[in-house]
C-alpha cells in the first residue's frame, strides 16, 4: 500500500508540476534557481557525493571533506547544495559543486546517474523521498553524518513513518549530533543509528597574533573590543539604543558589528554614520574607530580572534541563531540570545561547559557590564569554551569510521 501511495503521489506531482509549468518556471527565474533543473554534472566515477541543504551545512562538513579527500585520494568528490548561497560556499571547497535538483522522480534520477556515486553522505536533515528512492533504484548507499532532528521536525516525520520505512534500504548508517537525536531517529528509522557528535566542533580555523592583528586595526591593548557576530535585522538598533549607556560604563569601548549580510550595509550605516566601514580601510590602516562595520565576509574569525567579548547575533530576534563555536574556538567568553534552534545542539555543549551566557534584548546591556567588571568570569568562561571544543574534536574521527565499511576505495 505505502508503494501504491508513494508512486501515486509522484504521478499527481509529476501532473501539477506540468501544469503550473509556466508559474513554476517564473518562480524558478526570479529565483535564479535555474540549476535546481539542471541534471547534468560532474561523473564522480563511483565516488562519493556529498548533500548538504545552505552554508551551515556546507561550513560543517568542511573538515569531513578534507578528511576523505586525504583518506580517499582516488575517489571524486562531488557535491550538491539545496540552496544558492550553499552553493557558493560549497565552492570554496574546491570540488565540483551543484544545485540540488528538484525533487521530481526524473531529476533525481538523472543527476544520480550523471554524477554516478558508490554512496551519497547527506549532511544533517535533507530527507527527500525522490531522492532516497532513486537511490535505492540504482543501487546507491547512503549515509546520514552530523545528522539532527529537532523535536518539531520529529513530530513532522513521524506521520510518515510508514513511507520512511519504505525507502530507508539505500540508508546504511545515520550518525547523530546529540544523544536526543540518537533517540530521535531510532523512533523514525529501523537502520543503525550512531551518536558520534557534533562535526562543527571540528573546526580549522586560522591562529592569529592577538597584539599584533589589534595593531593591524588600530586597537590597543587595553581596549575593551566586543564583536557582535552574523547581526540580523534589529539587532544592529538593539546596539545603537544601548551603546550611550555601554560607553559611560566601559570608557574603553570598541565595538565590531559584523553583518550577516553585507548587501544591509546601508541600512546598518544609517543608524551609526560615525562607524568606520570595513571595505573602505586601506591596507595598512591603523584606525578602526570607536564603531567598526564589516560589511565583507571572511573576516569575522580575525575580530573574534582579538575580542574581549563575543556576542552572536541572529538569537535576539526569531532569525534561529548563528554558530557560536568560532568564538569559541578562539577562546572568548560569548553572550548570544533566546532564539537559537538552528544551533541548539552546540549551545547545549557550551552552557554545560557553562561557556556561554543566554541572555536577551531587555538584559543584554546589564549582561554586557557584568562581563566587563568581571574579568575573572570572562577568563573562566573562555578557557571553559576552548575546553568544550577540545572535547568534541573526537567528532571528525566518529564520523570516519562510521563511513570506512560503506566506502569502497
Amino acid at each position: 500500500m505505502t508503494r501504491f501511495l508513494f508512486h501515486f503521489f509522484n504521478i499527481l506531482l509529476e501532473i501539477c508540476c506540468l501544469l503550473l509549468s509556466p508559474l513554476i518556471l517564473i518562480f524558478i527565474g526570479i529565483r535564479r534557481y535555474w540549476g535546481a533543473l539542471n541534471f547534468k554534472a560532474t561523473d564522480s566515477e563511483k565516488g562519493i557525493m556529498i548533500h548538504s541543504a545552505s552554508v551551515g551545512e556546507v561550513n560543517a562538513v568542511r573538515p569531513l571533506v578534507k578528511a576523505l579527500q586525504e583518506k580517499y585520494p582516488r575517489l571524486k568528490i562531488v557535491m550538491t547544495c539545496t540552496t544558492l548561497s550553499g552553493l557558493e560556499q560549497a565552492k570554496t571547497l574546491h570540488i565540483p559543486a551543484y544545485l540540488s535538483v528538484l525533487d521530481l522522480p526524473w531529476l533525481r534520477k538523472k543527476q544520480l546517474q550523471s554524477i554516478n556515486p558508490q554512496i551519497i553522505i547527506i549532511v544533517e536533515t535533507e530527507i527527500w523521498p525522490n531522492l532516497l528512492y532513486q537511490a535505492k533504484k540504482q543501487g546507491i548507499k547512503i549515509a546520514f553524518v552530523n545528522a539532527r532532528l529537532s523535536e518539531k521536525s520529529f513530530n513532522r516525520f513521524k506521520k510518515w513513518k510508514k513511507l520512511l520505512h519504505f525507502l530507508e534500504e539505500p540508508i546504511k548508517i545515520i550518525m547523530a549530533q546529540t544523544q536526543e537525536d540518537t533517540v530521535r531517529f531510532r523512533n523514525l528509522f529501523t537502520v543503525p543509528v550512531l551518536y558520534v557528535g557534533n562535526l562543527k566542533f571540528a573546526l580549522q580555523l586560522p591562529q592569529y597574533d592577538e597584539l599584533e592583528l589589534r595593531m593591524k586595526y588600530g586597537y590597543k591593548p587595553e581596549d575593551f573590543i566586543i564583536c557582535f557576530g552574523s547581526s540580523r535585522p534589529g539587532e544592529e538598533a538593539l546596539l545603537k539604543n544601548i551603546l550611550p549607556e555601554l560607553k559611560l560604563r566601559i570608557p574603553e569601548l570598541k565595538l565590531v558589528i559584523a553583518i550577516r549580510h553585507p548587501y544591509r550595509i546601508g541600512e546598518v550605516r544609517d543608524l551609526f554614520p560615525e562607524a568606520a566601514i570595513y571595505s573602505e580601510l586601506q591596507e595598512n590602516v591603523n584606525d578602526s574607530g570607536d564603531v567598526l562595520l564589516i560589511d565583507t565576509i571572511g573576516h569575522l574569525n580575525e575580530f573574534y580572534a582579538i575580542c574581549d567579548l563575543a556576542i552572536v547575533g541572529g538569537s535576539f530576534f526569531d532569525f534561529g541563531g548563528h554558530n557560536p563555536l568560532e568564538p569559541a574556538f578562539y577562546g572568548k567568553p560569548i553572550i548570544m540570545g533566546p532564539y537559537h534552534s538552528s544551533c541548539a545542539g552546540s549551545v547545549q555543549e557550551l552552557l554545560s561547559f557553562n561557556a556561554i551566557l543566554i541572555s536577551d534584548s531587555q538584559n543584554i546591556k546589564r549582561d554586557i557590564i557584568y562581563l566587563y567588571q568581571n574579568p575573572e568570569k570572562r577568563k573562566e568562561m573562555g578557557e571553559n569554551a576552548r575546553a568544550c571544543i577540545e572535547r568534541n574534536r573526537n567528532a571528525l574521527e566518529n564520523h570516519l569510521r562510521g563511513l570506512e565499511p560503506w566506502i569502497t576505495a
